[in-house]
């Protein structure tokens, strides 16, 4: 996986150069030449003229431009292969600190390049590292440590540039401090304001962007809900499992809920309904001759389209007590069925069902696992042919946001892994 990554950035920047667009790797890009190093998503300055032919070459090499973030000068870029990502954060025209610039596109005409790729000069990327760790990170990670006192820098330089961005005498104690490895004495929020009050112009721009920060927190809104949905033997319940497992090592929080048939209810209905749905089979079967299934078909209708607001009753109160609360708190929320089981309800008519489905919030991702009843039928021997059919047919009316039929179970999860993960990646979930 790591080869295959380190291709896919490596075809990238060969085609950065083989388009003449001027750019430069940022930092964090020692990977490329280096195997000890992790591979992490690449940072990238692009100049102004071009990144419109940048945009447009990522497009064609299959990446996906992720939804406008609270920067509008940071623009995020990503792809999936093998169900992990790479990845570029563009700025264009400028480095930035959100959308407050630091060092301009001039930067680019000193550009260096290493082996097959073009970074900042020794003298930018020092100027680059000590303020990105002042005001982006806020703290100095140890390979910046290690870079900024390493790099041999034209000291007068680096100085008139600290001195625009903060003050001379905060310049010259910022590059003494670097220089000895004292970064402990950097107090980083004091910066981090007199970079935000110093011009007029920074404050109206931080105003702004906090504002886009609030809404992209998404702090009201709730985490996506995951519908998976499919007859009986389609291999929901182990998509589920692999789709939880994937999107918890990726670092979100996730979580499986059941709100089929049968188990899980919150109103006491599933023995009385277990034991009704057993005595009706029997008795369908002839094996029973008196039973309180024993019901004429009009009278087995109205019972089942009596009970079909109680069992749609105990899914609202399950989505509102269970699955609402961990959207709330972001937590991803994944379902096996959801209220689709409405839509299967047999004896009840079409357009009440239908209503009863439209009480329910509307996934935000939902998939259909499907197959042909033959096949479903030597996963499921037991289940009746009839019934699979008319699953079939009914899941088949609906849209979803991806209907994939199943073969191996390693394809299927690999496509509906990749397929949700990207979605939840576009927008920043």
């Amino acid at each position: 996986m790591r080869d295959e990554k380190i291709n896919e950035y490596k075809k990238v920047l060969e085609e950065l150069n083989k388009e003449n667009i001027n750019y430069a790797l940022l930092r964090n890009y020692e990977f490329l030449i280096d195997q000890t190093y992790p591979v992490e998503g690449l940072d990238i300055i692009v100049a102004e003229k071009d990144f419109s032919l940048f945009h447009s070459l990522l497009l064609t090499l299959g990446f996906t431009k992720r939804q406008p973030q609270f920067s509008l000068k940071h623009k995020a870029y990503f792809k999936i292969i093998n169900t992990k990502f790479v990845s570029f954060d563009a700025q264009m025209g400028g480095i930035y600190w959100n959308d407050m610039k630091y060092l301009g596109e001039e930067v680019l005409t000193h550009r260096q390049k290493k082996e097959f790729f073009f970074v900042l000069s020794d003298d930018d990327t020092f100027i680059m590292l000590l303020v990105h760790s002042i005001i982006g990170k806020r703290y100095f990670k140890e390979k910046y440590q290690r870079l900024l006192s390493s790099l041999a820098v034209n000291k007068e330089y680096v100085l008139g540039h600290l001195s625009k961005i903060f003050t001379p005498e905060i310049a010259k104690r910022l590059f003494s401090d670097a220089q000895n490895e004292n970064f402990s004495r950097t107090s980083i929020y004091p910066l981090v304001i007199l970079f935000i009050f110093r011009r007029f112009f920074h404050l109206a721009t931080f105003s702004k962007l906090f504002l886009r920060w609030l809404i992209w927190k998404k702090l009201l809104t709730p985490a996506p809900l995951i519908s998976i949905l499919g007859p009986d033997g389609a291999g929901k319940s182990t998509l589920v499992k692999a789709l939880h497992d994937h999107l918890k090592e990726t670092g979100r929080k996730t979580a499986i809920v059941y709100t089929g048939r049968g188990r899980g209810h919150l109103l006491p209905i599933t023995k009385i309904g277990n034991l009704y749905k057993r005595t009706e089979k029997k008795h369908d079967a002839g094996k029973i001759k008196d039973s309180l299934s024993k019901k004429t078909p009009f009278q087995r209708k109205v019972l089942y389209i009596a009970s079909a607001p109680i069992f749609t009753f105990d899914l609202l109160l399950r989505y509102f007590f269970k699955i609402f609360p961990k959207r709330l708190f972001h937590t991803i929320v994944i379902t096996d069925r959801y209220s689709f089981d409405i839509m299967l309800m047999e004896n009840v008519p079409l357009g009440f069902r239908k209503f009863l489905l439209s009480l329910f919030p509307k996934p935000t991702i939902t998939i259909l696992l499907y197959n042909d009843v033959d096949e479903l039928l030597k996963r499921r021997p037991l289940e009746n042919r009839a019934n699979l059919g008319r699953q079939l047919e009914i899941y088949h009316q609906f849209h979803y946001s991806l209907k994939l039929k199943t073969d191996t179970k390693e394809n299927v999860h690999k496509t509906v892994i990749e397929d949700v993960y990207g979605r939840l990646l576009k927008g920043w979930w």
